[in-house]
């Protein structure tokens, strides 16, 4: 059936080059391949009766369960594997300080389902951080990762039955042997990094050159440069690493990272706070783009409620990082009025909000989505710059927050600028806020929606009911000025097989 499908892709492929009578035909195979792959998936579903009831059994520690007399080990969102020959008698964690994917039996050491060769249970000195070690030699085991031995096909060819050791894995648990190593001297750090002395190591493999006695955490922040460790990034006394990767031009002694508040795609920043270099991982941000100076950046902001990109200035202009093609490049010239860009920008009333000498600037985060029956996936995310034309710094005056309910928490502040009231929401665009400041139109029902309906389920237009009242009111071209436009485009589903 697999080798059938790849054929009718291949004859797909084939015809969309050629021209005339023979694209017309292009449909008609798509549509086989729709109703070949609907029945392979058919057949392959009835293979398998009990293809997930090791979810019903007791979980032993981390991702195993045992069940029936089995050992069974999951792999988020792929469902659950038999460890083959595990004892489900005496199986238990091989460490209460990392257990999630290693356990042992009464014979054997486990990462995910497979053996770890030639180790015992007693003979484990130790297991922390995924690395293992006997004292003569060590392994990491990894969380899951994508494995390089799954093809697409298997799927149709492979049972996907929980008991087969068929069943396809796309992602799996690695296991690496680490060489060279001083075993006896091994010390997890942070993460997946160690060292044993003399080596350091990222997920078990060496980093050249690293010196593995002064290894240490580089410190992180959400949102800013301060906080708790980072478990991607490491230091040692001469260089930076990022996964195992030394990042070029980086020094150990003033690095810091950053991940973006509310960000939920592991995006991870540095910065080297002696030179003012900035990396996204691994890769330094350009000292030009396109010829324009894009070097001596600062910070603007780094939270996914108020903004869909990172923004950095410069007197260049304002900067982001365009997650989707993976390089710096600028939204716009510089829309601010500061005497000097290494004084920093204009100041902060709240976050996303800010005002210097003569006006005020808003952001705003939006998305696109298709509107096509066959075709509802994102298109695009925004961030937007609004400039409030006036309104200087000097004329904005806090009036008081707004309490939740039963006085709990804060859900915004009221500012007010001249004879007009402003609401700075607490919440994000996580909660339908897009902008960072609205207009006040309705205070006594700003008051009453706001707290009354922070609970509500999502609208219909996906606004909650105090923007649905007319509460509060969004900027547009009638009183603000559209500065600056940050994107990100996504694919359409066409455009992915095209």
């Amino acid at each position: 059936m697999s080798l059938l499908l790849l054929g009718v892709v291949l004859l797909i492929i084939w015809l969309r080059r050629s021209s005339g009578a023979m694209k017309r035909l292009v449909p008609l195979i798509a549509a086989l391949v729709v109703l070949l792959g609907a029945v392979a998936v058919f057949l392959n579903l009835q293979s398998k009766p009990h293809s997930e009831d090791a979810g019903m059994g007791e979980t032993v520690s981390g991702n195993y369960t045992r069940y029936q007399g089995h050992i069974y080990i999951n792999i988020p969102g792929q469902g659950y594997y038999l460890v083959q020959g595990a004892d489900a008698t005496s199986f238990s964690p091989l460490s209460e300080q990392y257990s999630s994917n290693l356990g042992k039996g009464k014979h054997a050491v486990y990462c995910g389902s497979q053996v770890i060769p030639q180790l015992q249970p007693e003979q484990v000195r130790f297991a922390q951080n995924g690395y293992v070690s006997d004292g003569t030699r060590a392994w990491y085991c990894t969380e899951e990762k994508d494995n390089p031995a799954y093809h697409w096909w298997q799927f149709f060819t492979r049972s996907n039955d929980e008991d087969s050791p068929e069943k396809p894995r796309e992602k799996d648990y690695m296991l690496f042997e680490l060489n060279p190593v001083h075993a006896a001297s091994l010390k997890p750090l942070v993460g997946a990094y160690a060292e044993d002395g003399e080596h350091m190591f990222y997920e078990g493999t060496l980093i050249p050159g690293a010196d593995g006695p002064s290894l240490g955490a580089v410190t992180r922040g959400w949102g800013h440069f301060t906080g708790r460790e980072d478990e991607p990034y490491a230091r040692d006394d001469h260089r930076v690493y990022y996964e195992g990767k030394p990042l070029p031009g980086a020094g150990p002694s003033a690095f810091y990272a950053l991940v973006p508040e509310g960000d939920s795609f592991d995006n991870h920043y540095g910065q080297d706070t002696a030179t003012g270099q900035f990396y996204f991982g691994a890769q330094p941000f350009p000292g030009k783009v396109d010829g324009v100076d894009s070097s001596g950046l600062h910070m603007l902001i780094a939270d996914r409620e108020r903004s869909n990109h990172e923004l950095f200035y410069n007197s260049s202009g304002i900067w982001y990082w365009e997650y989707q093609e993976g390089k710096l490049k600028r939204g716009c010239t510089n829309p601010f009025h500061a005497a000097s860009m290494s004084n920093g920008a204009p100041v902060e009333l709240s976050p996303g909000v800010w005002a210097d000498a003569h006006d005020t600037f808003v952001l705003r985060a939006g998305e696109a989505w298709g509107h096509s029956r066959n075709d509802p996936s994102l298109r695009t995310r925004t961030t937007q710059l609004w400039m409030l034309p006036g309104l200087a710094r000097a004329q904005w005056s806090k009036v008081a927050d707004i309490p939740g309910n039963d006085g709990i928490g804060t859900e915004g502040t009221l500012w007010r600028a001249g004879s007009q009231l402003y609401f700075a929401p607490f919440a994000g665009q996580s909660n339908f806020f897009n902008d960072a400041l609205y207009l006040v139109s309705n205070l006594d029902g700003l008051k009453r929606d706001i707290v009354s309906d922070q609970n509500a389920s999502q609208a219909d237009d996906e606004r909650l009911k105090v923007l649905d009242a007319n509460d509060i009111q969004e900027f547009d071209s009638s009183n603000a000025t559209l500065v600056c436009r940050m994107t990100s485009r996504y694919p359409a589903m066409w455009e992915i097989w095209k």
